[in-house]
């Protein structure tokens, strides 16, 4: 989708009765306008495609990518040399969102890892609590136990998100050390050995999720951060920027980090004493 345009594209064997269906869909874009609706002018088109192996073809469209000189993640078919001070975690592409290719993922995978970082249990640091509201894939959650969090919480409202990130935990070798639920967001308790002291706060909260999901639940999500605790912001679309920065203004919340990139905004905001 682009400037209010959409494109929707069907894949079908040239078999399976394309003609039909076009005539189909003709006819329902004449009735539309027959009957004024402002939906703008609307073209349909059909295109015949060579068949070639679309699986690999899509395969070889994902590459490793590098969130930051210290972390990366890669689809499990691909190679890469890993350097030791690096984390790679393995996330294969499927219907649930969150390969890290995606600039609001990117950035909620650089916070983790910025502040995970800063814990040192030699000294005595606890480990970072950490919640990813949506967690899709369950590349934050298990990048969040890879990097030593306890505990790392996803939940999602999608039962096959669910079933992809406990398995794509499984894959990266932290199944035990993280805790997959599903769960709207509005419903979510953390629950068991999940609840870390402190009235069931996080450290860090991460919440990639669509504007008016955010704005809505604005005063949740912050009943969920302990207090000094950082709540990261994605999946903002620069338009709707303001409007979302200024709920959580409004309720103490200050930024300090903020990125913009690919037409999407991202945020950590720490909450003013």
């Amino acid at each position: 989708m682009d400037d209010d345009r959409a494109e929707i594209s069907l894949f079908l064997p040239a078999r399976r009765g394309t003609t039909r269906l076009l005539r189909a869909l003709r006819a329902y874009r004449d009735v539309l306008r027959r009957l004024a609706l402002p939906v703008g002018p609307i073209r349909i088109q059909r295109r015949f495609i060579r068949s070639r192996d679309w699986a690999r073809a899509w395969r070889n469209s994902f590459e490793p990518v590098e969130i930051s000189p210290t972390l990366v993640v890669k689809p499990t078919w691909a190679k890469w040399l890993r350097r030791d001070s690096q984390t790679v975690i393995e996330i294969d592409p499927t219907l649930a969102f969150g390969t890290g290719h995606h600039p609001t993922t990117a950035f909620c995978l650089r916070m983790v890892e910025r502040l995970a970082r800063r814990r040192h249990p030699a000294r005595g640091d606890k480990p970072l609590a950490f919640l990813d509201c949506g967690c899709g894939s369950g590349i934050l959650t298990i990048a969040a136990a890879r990097l030593g969090c306890a505990p790392a919480v996803g939940f999602d409202i999608d039962r096959q998100a669910v079933r992809v990130a406990r398995a794509n935990a499984k894959l990266n070798g932290v199944h035990e050390r993280t805790e997959i639920i599903c769960s709207a967001l509005e419903r979510f308790r953390p629950r068991g050995a999940s609840r870390p002291p402190g009235k069931g706060r996080f450290d860090l909260v991460a919440a990639n999720l669509a504007s008016d999901v955010l704005v809505s639940n604005a005063r949740r999500l912050t009943r969920w951060v302990r207090p000094g605790g950082v709540l990261a912001l994605a999946g903002v679309l620069d338009r709707d920027a303001r409007k979302v920065a200024a709920v959580f203004r409004r309720l103490g919340w200050r930024r300090i980090a903020r990125e913009s990139c690919g037409g999407w905004t991202s945020w950590a905001m720490k909450r003013t004493p």
